[in-house]
Formats: structure tokens, sequence, C-alpha cells
């Protein structure tokens, strides 16, 4: 007997992570790794810096006030005291003088600003001013760009480049970053042959593992399980593994309703099913289930919602799990340049690209993996639109 899908609103998928809590287990990890990693704890300053007042360009140190009236009818002479290079202990100045610094000096004792090279001129033992400069001009003065204390990298934070530079300029040699969870991924279907085996009429390469793999190793640590053909036994034994030594299970087929698809009775007899089926195209058959704080995700069988729903449902878990504050899927608007058809009472997830700032829909048969080649993002068209004309506004998923 045929069963049929129990759908939800599309919403549901998106909240699917709030089922779900960080996996509290960290690393400690070298400064030159932690470019995409998620900080475990916050991290502050054990200084200010800069320590003490320095230059902010090449130029000369001075008393700014002796600068005051200077300008390129009539410069200020000043004596030229020394010269402060980058890393030597600060030298001192007197009234009447300057000294040569470089960005990045110290600051020698007793001055306050510092002059533009390109705005002196030197002659002899003396130095030319033709600006004045306000006080502490040019200037970047001690705890200016932070404080002894100040948070350098909240916990929840996915690292990127820049943060690496600011904890690398705090000497900091190692922090703390979450474990990337543990992904089991499984393929599914009588249908899937080997690489090395002959295309046929009735056959497919396995497009899904590839995908999932690629797709989430960012994010987590990808344990591609293998094919498993429509057997129950088979599929049991993956689980079983799965459950044992990952943190989360993405499955590609065998969601859809039909007497070989053993997906849904599987991960009833492990854990519970939380959704079967959504008001959405594509995408309809998506199964989100669990087994305590471990998500599994049943994937349909065709690549293109695979990869919707990998990006709209499977990375923002996996960020979760990761300890990533900022899990949900990054969202835009955008004005629309062609109009779009939709059935009312379900939403539609289209692939779509940029081009002169407007959304270009890319449509084409929902079975043309090509077309996620051109993709740039996904617009999602709402359940109570049956068209969306050109110049409307909608809202645009981003890829990760």
């Amino acid at each position: 007997m045929i069963k049929f899908l129990k759908l939800s609103p599309f919403q549901n998928a998106l909240d699917f992570c709030k089922f779900f809590s960080s996996i509290e287990v960290f690393e400690e990890l070298n400064i030159f790794q932690l470019n995409n990693r998620v900080s475990f704890e916050d991290v502050s300053s054990r200084f200010s810096l800069p320590l003490e007042n320095r230059s902010a360009v090449d130029g000369y140190a001075v008393f700014s006030e002796e600068t005051f009236g200077s300008s390129e009818n009539t410069p200020v002479l000043l004596r030229l005291l020394g010269e402060q290079k980058v890393g030597d202990p600060p030298l001192s100045i007197e009234r009447g003088g300057c000294v040569k610094v470089a960005t990045g000096s110290t600051l020698p004792i007793n001055s306050n600003g510092v002059v533009m090279l390109e705005h002196t001129k030197t002659s002899g033992e003396f130095v030319e001013v033709y600006k004045a400069i306000s006080y502490y001009e040019n200037v970047l003065k001690k705890g200016e760009d932070f404080k002894e204390g100040y948070v350098l990298v909240n916990k929840g934070k996915r690292i990127n480049f820049r943060d690496c530079a600011i904890l690398a300029a705090s000497g900091f040699e190692t922090i703390k970053v979450y474990k990337k969870p543990r992904v089991a991924i499984i393929s599914t279907g009588d249908e899937i042959i080997s690489y090395k085996e002959k295309l046929t009429v009735s056959k497919i390469y396995d497009a899904n593992g590839p995908l999932i793999v690629n797709g989430i190793e960012t994010f987590a640590e990808p344990i591609f399980l293998g094919v498993v053909k429509d057997n129950r036994k088979d599929l049991e034994e993956k689980f079983n593994y799965a459950i044992k030594n990952c943190d989360c299970i993405f499955i590609s087929g065998g969601s859809s309703i039909g007497e070989r698809d053993y997906v849904e009775e599987v991960i009833k007899s492990f854990g519970e099913v939380i959704y079967h089926g959504f008001l959405v195209k594509p995408g309809k058959p998506l199964l989100l289930g669990r087994n305590g704080n471990m998500p599994i995700v049943g994937f349909p069988g065709h690549p293109l919602p695979v990869m919707i729903y990998l990006n709209l449902v499977g990375i923002p878990i996996l960020k979760k799990l990761g300890g990533d504050r900022d899990f949900y899927p990054k969202s835009d608007k955008g004005i629309l340049r062609d109009p779009i058809f939709s059935v009312p009472g379900r939403v539609d997830l289209i692939m779509g690209y940029k081009e002169n700032d407007l959304v270009v829909p890319l449509l084409s048969k929902s079975d043309y993996i090509s077309s996620a080649t051109k993709s740039e993002l996904i617009i999602k068209i709402p359940e109570d639109r049956e068209i969306v004309l050109e110049g409307e506004e909608v809202e645009i998923f981003l890829w990760e």
C-alpha cells in the first residue's frame, strides 16, 4: 500500500537546527591553523596595544605646537636630533628639534606629533616643515588599538584570517576551538554503480557522496561510508556504525515513499523521525530525524535538491553542532529581473544568479545538474504567490 507524506511548512526545515545543541568538545590549534574554525571561548587581550605611542607614518617626530604657523611660504626650521628606528628604545626630543621616524617606530620621549615626510625638506642639520600639525596627529597612542582585557574573539565566532592577525599580534600562539563534528555520509540505491563501470540507461554514478563530502569539509569531518543497495540489513549496519562513531548522519536517496525505501523505518529503529515531507519544490520528500542530539538528514536522491538542502539545512546543523553562533543560512534581498510563475500552497526554491544587480532565475528543468554550476544564489518564492513579476523584491539564500 502506498504511504503518503504528511507535509510540513518549509520554515520547519530551516528551524530544524534548533532541536540540537553545540557539542562542547575542544581542541587547541596553532595560529596558522585557525581560519574557518570556531572559537571555544572568549579570547581577551593580555596587554594594551600599542604598548607605547607609535608613529603612524614616515616623517619627523616634533613638538606639534612648534609647527603652528608653518606653510609652503613660511616653513618652520627644526634641528635634526637623530633617527628613531623601529624596535629601538625611544630617543628623547628637545625644544626646537625633531627626530626622524618610520611607520611603527616608538615615538621619541616628549614628542606629541609626527609631520609626514612629504611635508618636509632636509637642509643640512635642519628640517624645514611646511605644514602645521595638531596634537598627536599621525600618532597611534598607547592602548588606542585595543586595551588589556579587550575581547579579540568571542566564543562561537567563526575565525577568519583577519581575526588570526589580531590574535597573533596579541601573542597567542594557540587557542581553543570547537572540534568539528564527525558526519557519516551514506548514498543509497540499487541504480548506483562504480565509477569504473560503464554507464547504462538504468544506472547512475554517485554524485551525492562527493557532493556532500566536499560541501561540508569546512564545517565538519566527513566520513563517507559508501553506497548501500536497497537492503535494510546493510543500511542498519551502516547506521549502527554511525551512531557509535559519529555526531551526525547524512543519507541521500530513499527518502521518497516507495516499497524499497527503508530509510524512514531504519531511522525509527535507531531514533525518531521529526519531519518527513515539506510543502516545497524541489525537495518535497526531505526527511529529518534524530537520535538524541544526533541529527539525521535524509536527502532526496537527485543532486539538485541535495545541493539546496545541504546549504539550507545540512550545513546550518553542522554549524550549530560545531559551536558557531551564526548558524542560520545566509539570506538577502534582491530585485527580480524576470517573472517567476509558482503554485500557491508551496514554497518554490529556484537557483539563480545576479546580473547588473538584478536577480536572474535559472528556469530550467529540475533534472539539469548543469544549471547548478551557474548558480550564485537560491530564490525563495513564498507559498502565497502564484506569480512574482520582474522588478519585485524577493528573498534569496546565498551559497556557503
